[in-house]
Formats: structure tokens, C-alpha cells, sequence
């Protein structure tokens, strides 16, 4: 219930450490579906696999169409949600009935409730200016209105009426009588003994009387009208004795009290049952909504980030035009700082990222794969144009992979990861390498990133490469490289605080073995390192 149905096998587009690094599980912490529904089915979200390409445009197209809806019906979005907010999980109790289980009192009222709230939705759906696909239709549950509101009253709350029974009517009828003579036979009873006792007494037969007044405790207990009914350490409470009629109203009223909630037993067992009958009816607006929910709430998500629908095709593809990471874009909205926005264009094969340290190479590293992945999960994305083809991996080997538990340095934990996505390199998908060989002497790494680049070339995924290496571009290998510090007059910056100022995040495509832009010594220049050190680096670089 509430899944996409799979082909075979579970499709993994992401491990786990994949969708950390990624941020993409953060990303779905931003998806916020207003019912259980919606939340268990974001719970299970998974990607499209290529063979779904049809599937996940209509996704898209839909995901679009929300959006726009919200911009432009928004009064109508905001009372949807405020219905489905309200609706409870409900469906244990469903799937049990339609076992064969018998619903409780509380289960048919919380039933009922869900009824009315379902219907509230599909009236509010049905003034949305779209035409609702069956999937994502609410459709209102009359035939079960009808089951638990037999006398038309449209109250949410849930009583077994008579209408239910003409034995149980019957029943409710007879005791309700013997009810009102019984409550006649009091007040007559009470109003008998005020009179011989001259003192007042409760409406309920009660009185209570100090210790301290002992004449009045002697009259009470020789008075053959009245009997001890509870005592404390300061007072004595008596009631007013009950007359054999009196006796035998209350018994008569025990017995149709049991045979009341014997009929109410049956009645529940039949309601149940007549609900059993049709209960995946239930279920299929409970998906319906699940379905909904999540819709709605992708489109909420996309609103909040400026999202764009992309463009899928059939290539090794993955063009982006100033793409936003939409976590770090929101990050730096907050201090009041703006995004630089980043642009590709990569097909089969590597491409390399070029730049120093704190040039954002990272970022934009993973803001390509992140990217990727929410398009293929049916998410709209933070780009101004963005085209791709399907992927059957998305993977990436980046940060300080040192594991303790397996005995790894952090270059051997770095190879073991790289030798994951050597594996995956035969599928068409999207690797992303950060600062490949980093763990090691630069000479060994050097080699060892020049021949792993040279054996992903041939592949027919794309690969993405961060590294501060020179020399790895070649023929064939895309080189992009992050615009950096050049262009800046340094005299006029001193403040290590404004370097992210005047950074520019920018990839731009450079064609030939262009060197690594050295900008390590502006920036340590900038964050305060004695001058005559830094001219001895100079000097010792134009060796």
C-alpha cells in the first residue's frame, strides 16, 4: 500500500553514506506531508529507475502543475492542508476489520471523523483548477457516512442509534421507562423522609451528618426509612432506603442494561462487517491521500527554493545552468550572503574540477550530484535549466573516509571507496570523486589519479573529479575550473573574513592542460601568514 510498484528487484539508485554526503536525506527532512499517510510514504520514497522515464515525467509534470496551482490558489492549498492535518492513522484499524476484526466504539468514531474530514478534502480538491488524476483523487466515503450516520445528523461523533435495532430500540424504550419510575419513586421516597425527619436531604437519597451530633445520628439509625451507606473519621452518610418496588426497578434495569450491551455487541459485529465488505475501499483513499499529501508537499518544497522542472532524455547527459544547492543557498540567505550559482555541461566520460581549496569545489561537486538525485526521485530543482538522463547509480567518494573499525588509513578507506565506484563505472550513472589520491604522497597520488581518470574515461556513465592535482587533464577529459581569486586586487583585501566576498565560485570550461589555479598563497595571504614566509613559497614555486 502506498508504494510504486516495482518491477523486480528494489532499485538503489544511492547507498546510504551516498545520501548523507549528498545532503539528499536532509533535503527530504524539508518534505513535510501534513498526514501519517504522506509521512509513511516519504518514509519509502524511492527513485525512478531508467525504465520509469515515462513515470517520473508525469511525476514532474505534475510536481510543475502544484506549484503553480499554489501560487496562484493558495487560500485553496491552505485549507486542504489544515483538513489533512487533522486526519489520525487509522489504518491498523481498517486492515483489522477487514480481517474479520470487530471495531470499538472509539474506532468507529475515529472512523467517522475520517469520513468527514476526507469529504472536506474532495471538496476543497474539487475547486482546484486541475484536472485531478485518479491517484491523487480524494474521494469522499458517502457509503460509509451512510453506515455511521444513519439519522442524517452530520455530527462526528459516533453513537449506536436506535435505528440500528428494533430490539435494541425496544430495549433502550423499556428501560428508559422503568428509568422515569424508578427516579419518580426517589424524589417521592425523599420527600417522605424530609417530612417524618424534618431535615433536608440530597436529590440523590444521601445525607450526611456530623459525628458531633449525636441525637440526630440516634433518630437516623432506629428510622426504618433510611440505612447506613459510608462513614469517615468525622462524619456518618445515610441514604434513604430504597422500597421493594424501588428494588425491583433497579433489577429490571440491571437485566436490560446487560441485554443492551449484548444487541450494542451485535450491532457492532454487523457495522463491522458491513465495513469489512468494502474496506479496501478505505484503503484506496487513505492512498489516494498518502499520494496527495506528498505532491503537494514536493510542490511546497519546490516554492520555498524557486525549483524548475527539468528536462529528461534519453543521452549520457547532465547539463545544469546556475544550479543552487538549495541547503547552502539557505545557509547563506540567512546570514544575508548570496549564492554564486553553478553551470555544467557533462556528457560520457570525466570531466575534472580545478581550483584551490576553499573555492567551493566541494560544494559544487555535490551540488551536481544532489541535484541528479532529486530529479530522479520526482523533485523540481534549484536551477534556471536543467537536462539529464536516467541514471542507474549515483555515488560519490569524498571527505576524510579514515575507518577506524576496519583497520583503514584514510587512504586506504579513500581506495576502498574509489573501488566501489570502479565497480559501478560499467552502468550508465553519475560517479563524483572528491579530491581523488588526497591521503597520500603527491607523486603516488599524482599516478594513481591519472590512471583511474584514464580507465573512467571509456566508461559509459559520467565521472566528476575534484583534485588539486596539475597535469590529469588530457584529451577528451572536460576541465573546469573555479574562477577563484583572479581578477581581485589584493592590496585592497586584508580581512581573512572577506575572502568568501570576493571568491568567485564560478566554474568556466578551459580548453588545453591549463594549470590548477595557484591561489593557496593569496589565500594564506589573506588569512595572515608572515609575508617573508609567503615570498619564500613564491620563490621556491618559480623554481
Amino acid at each position: 500500500m502506498f508504494y510504486r510498484e516495482n518491477k523486480g528487484e528494489d532499485f538503489m539508485l544511492m547507498d546510504e553514506k551516498t545520501k548523507s554526503l549528498l545532503d539528499f536525506e536532509r533535503v527530504l527532512a524539508e518534505l513535510h506531508p501534513m498526514t501519517p499517510f504522506g509521512q509513511k510514504l516519504k518514509s519509502n520514497i524511492k527513485a525512478f529507475e531508467a525504465c520509469e522515464k515515462e513515470q517520473l515525467l508525469e511525476e514532474l509534470d505534475r510536481v510543475a502543475a502544484i506549484k503553480q496551482l499554489i501560487n496562484s490558489q493558495r487560500p485553496v492549498f491552505v485549507e486542504i492542508r489544515t483538513h489533512m492535518r487533522q486526519i489520525k492513522d487509522i489504518r491498523k484499524s481498517v486492515e483489522r476489520c477487514i480481517a474479520g476484526g470487530v471495531l470499538s466504539v472509539v474506532e468507529f468514531f475515529e472512523l467517522k471523523n475520517f469520513v468527514y474530514i476526507v469529504k472536506s478534502v474532495s471538496e476543497s480538491q474539487k475547486a482546484l483548477q486541475w484536472a485531478i488524476p485518479n491517484k491523487y483523487a480524494v474521494n469522499e466515503l458517502q457509503w460509509v457516512e451512510a453506515v455511521l450516520d444513519p439519522e442524517n445528523t452530520g455530527i462526528k461523533t459516533f453513537y449506536i442509534y436506535d435505528n440500528y435495532s428494533e430490539a435494541l430500540a425496544e430495549i433502550r424504550k423499556q428501560k428508559a421507562l422503568c428509568e422515569h419510575k424508578l427516579d419518580i419513586l426517589k424524589k417521592e421516597a425523599v420527600k417522605k423522609a424530609e417530612a417524618e425527619l424534618g431535615i433536608p436531604i440530597r436529590s440523590s437519597g444521601e445525607i450526611t451528618v456530623s459525628k458531633s451530633q449525636t441525637n440526630l445520628l440516634d433518630r437516623l439509625k432506629n428510622n426504618a426509612m433510611v440505612q447506613g451507606a459510608g462513614e469517615t473519621y468525622i462524619n456518618v452518610t445515610y441514604r434513604v432506603r430504597p422500597s421493594e418496588d424501588m428494588l425491583e426497578l433497579i433489577r429490571s434495569i440491571e437485566i436490560m442494561k446487560g441485554e443492551e450491551a449484548v444487541e450494542e455487541a451485535f450491532i457492532l459485529e454487523r457495522l463491522s462487517s458491513r465495513i469489512s465488505g468494502r474496506g479496501s475501499e478505505i484503503l484506496e483513499v487513505m492512498a489516494a491521500i498518502a499520494e496527495f499529501d506528498l505532491l503537494v508537499a514536493k510542490a511546497y518544497l519546490a516554492n520555498g527554493y524557486n525549483g524548475i522542472k527539468p528536462l529528461i532524455c534519453d543521452n549520457v547527459k547532465l547539463t545544469i545552468h546556475n544550479g543552487r544547492h538549495p541547503l547552502v543557498e539557505a545557509g547563506l540567505r540567512k546570514k544575508g550572503k548570496p549564492f554564486t550559482p553553478v553551470s555544467v555541461n557533462l556528457d560520457k566520460g570525466v570531466a575534472l574540477i580545478t581550483g584551490a581549496n576553499m573555492g567551493g569545489k566541494t560544494v559544487s561537486l555535490k551540488m551536481i550530484g544532489l541535484l541528479a538525485a532529486m530529479v530522479q526521485h520526482g523533485f523540481l530543482v534549484p536551477a534556471d535549466h536543467m537536462e539529464t538522463g536516467m541514471n542507474a547509480h549515483i555515488y560519490i567518494s569524498a571527505g576524510d573516509e579514515q575507518s577506524i573499525d576496519m583497520g583503514l588509513s584514510t587512504f586506504g578507506a579513500e581506495i576502498r571507496s574509489v573501488k566501489e565506484a570502479l565497480v559501478k563505472s560499467e552502468e550508465e550513472g553519475l560517479i563524483l570523486i572528491d579530491e581523488l589520491a588526497r591521503g597520500t604522497n603527491p607523486h603516488e597520488g599524482y599516478a594513481i589519479s591519472k590512471a583511474i581518470i584514464n580507465y573512467l574515461s571509456d566508461k559509459p556513465g559520467i565521472t566528476v573529479i575534484t583534485t588539486h592535482f596539475d597535469g590529469l587533464v588530457r584529451e577528451g577529459i572536460k576541465h573546469l575550473q573555479v574562477k577563484g581569486l583572479r581578477n581581485i586586487d589584493f592590496d585592497n583585501i586584508k580581512a581573512s573574513d572577506e575572502i568568501s566576498e570576493h571568491m568567485d565560485y564560478t566554474l568556466i570550461e578551459v580548453e588545453g592542460e591549463s594549470r590548477v589555479p595557484q591561489d593557496a598563497i593569496n589565500i594564506s595571504r589573506l588569512m595572515g601568514i608572515p609575508e617573508d614566509i609567503l615570498h619564500q613559497a613564491e620563490e621556491i614555486m618559480n623554481k
